[in-house]
Formats: C-alpha cells, sequence, structure tokens
C-alpha cells in the first residue's frame, strides 16, 4: 500500500479529501493528517508516507516551507500541492523544489485520484528498478562467489599453471605473490549439537569470529569451505614465519573464543611451502592434520609437522573417506516432497550413492548422520513447528548417534530421522496450507506486475514446493496459478481501461505483458473483446449512468 499523509489548514477540505477518495480501492493508504506544516513534520518523519498532499498557505508554517523541508530531510517523498492560488510565481517555487504534481483548487476527487495515481505509477516503476537492481546485485555477488570457490578449487589442486592461476587471482583482486605460503584449515563447532538454534546460528557467528580474528593479520587470504569450515592461506617471507603466522592466529582465536561459551574450535595447520606450484602439497598436508577433528576434544590446533608416522597414517586413513558425497540438496529435496512409503528405498539409493567405503567408516557414519540430523531439524524448524516439539522429538539423538556402528545401522536411523520429519511436515502442513495459500494470492496480488513471476517464485515464499503448491493452490482456490496470475491481470487492466487514458500497449507492460500482441490475444480469450472494445464499452455504460443520475 501507498501510504498518503494530508496538510491542510481547513477543516472541511480535509474531512471532504479524507471521506471522498476510496484509498484502500486504489491502492492506497491514508496515514494521517495536519493542521499546517509545523505540526505535520513531526508526524510525517515518525510516518515516512510516501505521498504528502499539502496546501500552500497555512499558518505557523505553509506548503513550500514544508515541502522545501521535506525534499532535504527525506528525498524520496512525492509532493503534491493544492492552492487556491494559481499564479506562476507559486508553481515556479514548487518546481524548483522538486513538488511532483501542482493542483488548483477546488479539487475533484476524481482529479486527486488522478495525480495520485501517476504518482503511484512512478513510485512503482521505481520500485521494480530498485528490484531489478538488488537481482543484478545479487547475480554478481552469486558470481564471484562461484568464481571465487572455483579459483580456490584450482588453487589446491595444483593442476593449472602458475600464470593462469596468477590471472584468475588478478580477477579477483587476490595478490598471490609471496616468498612462502602455507594453509590452515580452521572450523567452529557447537556444544550443543541438539541445540537447533545454536546449530542454524553457528554459520553467521562463525563468519562473524574468523572476520574479527582475520581483520589483525596482513597477507592472509580467507576462503570458505561449505560444510566445513574456512581455510587460511597465510603469505610470509620465508617458510618459518608462515609457522609462527599461524601460531599467533590461533593464540588470537584462542583469545577471542573465551567469549564464545557454547562453542568449540579446531584447527590443522599444514607443510609450508615455497612456490605456487606447490600449494596442493601444503594444503593436502593441511587437510591431514585437520582430520583430527573427529578425534580430539575440541579448542585444539594440530600442525602436520608434529605430527608422527603412525598420526600421519591414520589420517590418511580418515581421509580416503569422502566426506563431500553427503548430499544434503537431495535430502531436503525429499524432505519436501517425499511419501512415507518411499523412505525406505530413497535410504537405500541415498546410501548407495554414497559409497560402500564410506559407509563402512565409523567416521563417515557418524560425520553423515551429525549432518542428517541438523538437516532434518533445520528443515522442520523452517516449517513453522514448535521448538519444544523439535527437542522433544529429537531430544536423544546424540545418544543414538554414538550407538551407530556400521552402515546398515546407519541406514535404519536414517530411516526413522525422515520418517518422523514427514510426520511432522504432513501435521504442519494440514494446518497452514489455507493460511499459505492465502500468503501466496496476497504475494501474487502484490507483484503481478512482474513479468517474470512465476509458479517457483511464489512457491519459495511460502516455502512448498512447486509441484506441491501447484496443487495445493489449485484445491485451495479452484484455479491454477497461471489462471489465477492472469485473472489478477485482467482485472488491473479492465480498470485502467476504464479509469486512465493509458493506451492498451502502456496498460500491457503495467500487467506484467511486455508483449502488447500477445496482451490483447489474452485479454479477448478471456474476457470475449478486445480491450479497446472493453473501453468503449464501459464508457457507454459509464455515460448512461451519468445520464440516469442527471434525469433523477
Amino acid at each position: 500500500m501507498i501510504k498518503v499523509f494530508l496538510v491542510e489548514d481547513e477543516k472541511i477540505i480535509r474531512k471532504s479529501i479524507k471521506n471522498n477518495v476510496k484509498w484502500e480501492e486504489n491502492g492506497f493508504e491514508f496515514a494521517g493528517e495536519a493542521p499546517d506544516g509545523e505540526m505535520a513534520l513531526p508526524m510525517i518523519e515518525k510516518l515516512h508516507p510516501d505521498i504528502v498532499i499539502t496546501d500552500i498557505k497555512m499558518p505557523f508554517m505553509d506548503g513550500l516551507e514544508l515541502s522545501d523541508i521535506l525534499k532535504k530531510k527525506m528525498p524520496k517523498i512525492q509532493i503534491i500541492i493544492l492552492s487556491g492560488y494559481g499564479e506562476f510565481d507559486y508553481a515556479k517555487e514548487a518546481i524548483k523544489i522538486g513538488v511532483t504534481d501542482y493542483l488548483t483548487k477546488p479539487v475533484t476527487g476524481e482529479q486527486l485520484l488522478e495525480a495520485l495515481n501517476k504518482v503511484k505509477q512512478k513510485l512503482d516503476k521505481k520500485k521494480r528498478q530498485e528490484e531489478d537492481i538488488k537481482k543484478l546485485q545479487k547475480n554478481i555477488k552469486t558470481q564471484m562467489k562461484n568464481m571465487r570457490y572455483q579459483f580456490f578449487g584450482n588453487l589446491i589442486r595444483g593442476k593449472i599453471s602458475v600464470s593462469k592461476l596468477m590471472e584468475q587471482g588478478n580477477e579477483l583482486g587476490i595478490d598471490l605473490m609471496a616468498p612462502a605460503y602455507n594453509f590452515m584449515l580452521f572450523k567452529i563447532f557447537s556444544k550443543n549439537e541438539n541445540d537447533t538454534e545454536a546449530v542454524y546460528d553457528l554459520r553467521t557467528k562463525e563468519d562473524t569470529i574468523v572476520e574479527e580474528v582475520s581483520s589483525q593479520f596482513e597477507n592472509m587470504i580467507v576462503f570458505h569451505r561449505v560444510t566445513e569450515g574456512y581455510v587460511l592461506m597465510i603469505k610470509a617471507q620465508n617458510t618459518e614465519e608462515t609457522i609462527q603466522v599461524a601460531k599467533d592466529y590461533v593464540a588470537a582465536l584462542t583469545k577471542r573464543m573465551k567469549k564464545e561459551k557454547e562453542l568449540q574450535w579446531f584447527a590443522g595447520i599444514g607443510h609450508a611451502v615455497e612456490r605456487l606450484h606447490n600449494l596442493s602439497e601444503s594444503y593436502d598436508s593441511a587437510s591431514k592434520a585437520f582430520a583430527y577433528q573427529y578425534q580430539s576434544s575440541g579448542n585444539e590446533a594440530v600442525f602436520f609437522d608434529k605430527l608422527d608416522n603412525e598420526k600421519i597414517e591414520r589420517a590418511e586413513d580418515l581421509q580416503q573417506v569422502d566426506f563431500t558425497k553427503v548430499n544434503s540438496e537431495s535430502l531436503e529435496e525429499f524432505l519436501k516432497n517425499g511419501k512415507e512409503e518411499a523412505v525406505h528405498l530413497f535410504v537405500e539409493d541415498y546410501t548407495k550413492t554414497l559409497g560402500k567405503s564410506n559407509m563402512d567408516s565409523f567416521m563417515f557414519c557418524q560425520y553423515m548422520l551429525i549432518n542428517i540430523q541438523v538437516g532434518v531439524m533445520k528443515f522442520v524448524e523452517k516449517m513453522g513447528v514448535e521448538k519444544a516439539n523439535i527437542d522433544r522429538t529429537f531430544k536423544d539423538y546424540k545418544q543414538q548417534i554414538a550407538a551407530v556402528s556400521t552402515g546398515e545401522k546407519a541406514a535404519e536411523y536414517i530411516e526413522e530421522l525422515i520418517r518422523q520429519a514427514i510426520r511432522m511436515r504432513n501435521e504442519r502442513l494440514g494446518k497452514k496450507h489455507s493460511s499459505l495459500i492465502t500468503e501466496a494470492k496476497e504475494f501474487i496480488v502484490k507483484n503481478y506486475q512482474e513479468e517474470t513471476l512465476s509458479l517457483s517464485d511464489v512457491a519459495d515464499q511460502v516455502g512448498l514446493s512447486s509441484s506441491h503448491f501447484s496443487t495445493t493452490f489449485k484445491q485451495e482456490t479452484g484455479k491454477s496459478f497461471v489462471e489465477f496470475l492472469t485473472s489478477v491481470r485482467m482485472d488491473k487492466a479492465k480498470e485502467m481501461l476504464c479509469f486512465t487514458d493509458m493506451k492498451a500497449s502502456q496498460i500491457s507492460y503495467e500487467v506484467g505483458y511486455k508483449d502488447p500482441h500477445y496482451f490483447s490475444y489474452l485479454f479477448k480469450k478471456t474476457q470475449g473483446c478486445t480491450p479497446s472494445e472493453y473501453r468503449s464499452r464501459s464508457f457507454l455504460y459509464n455515460s448512461n449512468i451519468g445520464n440516469s443520475k442527471k434525469e433523477g
């Protein structure tokens, strides 16, 4: 809703404007009123209206003075001047200030509404432009993130030339040049793994801590490893200095983590190297040191160079396990759409994909089950299940996971977890369907002008899968998504044809169709006549109504 504030010293006029304009019907909210600029100013600053309608001649502070202050303090506000003075000087001053429109009294409700609709169209267009810019910025950010992730992969695999690495680094603003290098792998864990809030807030907390500690160090490049925390690439003057920097970082980290009573951390520091093409060697050694997180009690940094041969062999055994195969996306998709009777088959396929060597590894099973547990709890919380119910359902999961010793037991436990989640999902959806569809309809009505508005956009908005949303929407409304969206757009188009002089091609754009020919085709198909024919009929109807009233 576009918020409108009225400033007028004549009470009768204020009352007339307030009561004779159908605000909500036309997409406006009457936010407030004041008899002069002085009283209006603090109210406007508090309410933040989109449009201010103001008289010029008022006591204490006139409309031009108020407009001048508002444009300086709140430049986005649109101002419509109402005045009994049509002199050029007033209009010139209003234009100079940046007033949107200047109406000379007496003003009819239709004239005011026409002016308001012009401003509304302007605001809507600006909003769409801002949203387009945000989308573009988001896409650029995502693209840069992907490029950085790809660059990190190239860095640690050692499969492209040093010159190519340098080129990619320059494109991302990353300076790779240094006499010596080392890697440090770092991750924060929650002590209360059964506390869903602690688990879900962990990523944000981890980001904050890494940013705080890393800002104290120069020549350090930070990469994120998705589920496995962070990689810190240390650049220094020699190999000894890389180790010292790592020790200093651990000291700073230890100090910072003392503030976090419910969190613990672990770090693995690799073997320092002197050349870029040896970075994969440094990363590999850091990974072996980091593998000890599965045997550590936490709050520990393991240096690869301090590991004896036995420990290195054990670390190498851990490295044979492919932790990246835990597929959270396929799990989430099944939690959204899967049926309880299909759980066994899903888990069977899921564990088969993971591979026998992984499922035979106790460490992998522990890691996988914790990830799946967190994913399940996150999903049901996102569905709106009460936290108390989540905690009650999954209160013993740590003990249950610890008791899992084989791949078969792990598969059984996964089945149990997923079945519980699906039951909770179905129970919640049964209660939420009506309210979710109401929310979806409101979202469509609000965003119908977006040409690219799709079923998946609306489904994401209400937290349902596209297929589930499509079925539920049809059941609740009696219309498909496309049918409902089309009806909303056609209703808005008919409204504009009746009450504006906009061309059909302009209306087409305003209601979400960039192709006027397609709009005309769709209009005729759904309404039984062309837009111009509808406008003509509407004009004749309104004329007859007007004549009837005169005769009466």
